[in-house]
């Protein structure tokens, strides 16, 4: 069979070898099975080692990216956060700007609120004292009609109060005539402050109270006085007194006298004295005084000024005289009954008014407080904010 086909024994002959891989030299296949299963197991190897290493180098860049990131979101929060802090500086600043202005406003608006209760406190004080006044001015008035209202049940009363006394008492008309003239004296001092005004010391000459009229630190004249507490009239009242007046140059005698000549009453002038009810002495006197000032101070002769001193006299003992005093006495009653009625009003008026002013506070203090609120409000949030 060889000889038959000498090309199958060559053709197996070069089947069974080949060519090395690597020199390209024959080889028989069995060297080259184990020659490629070298090649494919060293390939496999380096494939393996290949797939390794990528692997590796994956990973490693997979770390290095992962590093990276890291790396990058750490600038990335760290940049965050200077531009929170910087914002926040920011922002912090501009709220304290916010809040001076805030702080400025409110100031301003204290202040202004300040002024303004001031001013209304100013208003209300000065409301208080017109009220203040306006009271003390009605009191005053009261007192004055109370006292004008005693004064005048006294006087219904004085007559047959002091004949009680003298028989309760057993007083004597000395006795009696002191109280009276003390009353004078201290009411002369009351009304003429700047006179000098002194009683003559029982048993001594002269009359009761000696009267000195200063106007300017200048003397200007002289009156005195007698007052006779007594129940009936005596005419040696008159003679003792106008002696007296004499001696003591005086340009006027006034007696102080409840009992009159027969057919007198409330003021009368008898030898150059003047009689007088005592509830008419201080208005006399009030004339008088008025009368010598004037006097003093214009140049006139004895015989003019006797001349004015009678004409004087018989005015103040006239009957038209008389009906001027009884007017006023009635003005005077009509003008504290009004008064007595003003004051009823008047307690009303304040009262109203007290009210009102309340009222003007209360509505203040909310006006206040709204605006404190407003002030503050803005504030509150900014701290709340912060």
């Amino acid at each position: 069979m060889s000889r038959g086909h000498p090309d199958h024994a060559s053709r197996q002959n070069v089947a069974e070898t080949d060519r090395c891989p690597w020199c390209d030299q024959p080889i028989s296949h069995q060297k080259f099975e184990e020659i490629r299963r070298r090649i494919q197991t060293e390939e496999r190897r380096h494939a393996a080692e290949a797939a390794a290493e990528a692997k590796t180098q994956v990973e490693d860049a997979r770390k290095e990216a992962a590093a990276n990131l890291e790396k990058t979101l750490k600038t990335a929060k760290r940049r965050a956060d200077l531009a929170r802090e910087e914002g926040k500086r920011a922002a912090t600043a501009e709220m304290k700007s916010k809040i001076d202005e805030v702080q400025k406003a409110k100031t301003t608006a204290e202040k202004a609120l300040l002024a303004e209760k001031e001013h209304q406190s100013d208003i209300l004080n000065a409301r208080l004292k017109e009220q203040r006044d306006a009271l003390e001015k009605d009191k005053l008035k009261a007192v004055n009609t109370e006292k004008a209202k005693a004064f005048t049940e006294r006087q219904k009363v004085d007559g047959k109060l002091q004949l009680l006394q003298r028989q309760l008492q057993k007083k004597t008309a000395d006795d009696l005539g002191e109280g009276a003239e003390v009353d004078l004296f201290e009411e002369l001092k009351a009304v003429f402050p700047t006179d000098e005004i002194k009683r003559v010391k029982r048993g001594e000459t002269g009359a009761d109270i000696v009267h000195t009229i200063v106007e300017k630190k200048r003397a200007c004249g002289i009156i005195v006085y007698d007052s006779k507490n007594r129940t009936s009239w005596r005419n040696d009242y008159v003679t003792k007194l106008r002696r007296d007046q004499l001696a003591a140059k005086a340009d006027h005698a006034v007696l102080a006298c409840h009992a009159f000549p027969a057919g007198l009453r409330q003021m009368h002038v008898q030898d150059g004295v003047i009689l007088a009810n005592p509830a008419r002495v201080m208005a006399l006197a009030t004339i008088l005084r008025a009368q010598v000032v004037q006097l003093a101070n214009i140049r006139l002769s004895n015989e003019a000024r006797d001349q004015k001193v009678t004409r004087l006299y018989e005015y103040i003992t006239s009957e038209h005289c008389a009906q001027r005093l009884d007017r006023i006495d009635s003005l005077t009653d009509t003008m504290l009954d009004l008064e007595v009625k003003e004051k009823k009003t008047h307690d009303a008026t304040w009262k109203q008014r007290g009210e009102l002013i309340r009222a003007v506070q209360q509505a203040h203090g909310e006006l206040v407080s709204e605006i404190d609120l407003i002030v503050a409000g803005p504030k509150m949030q900014l701290h709340e904010a912060t």
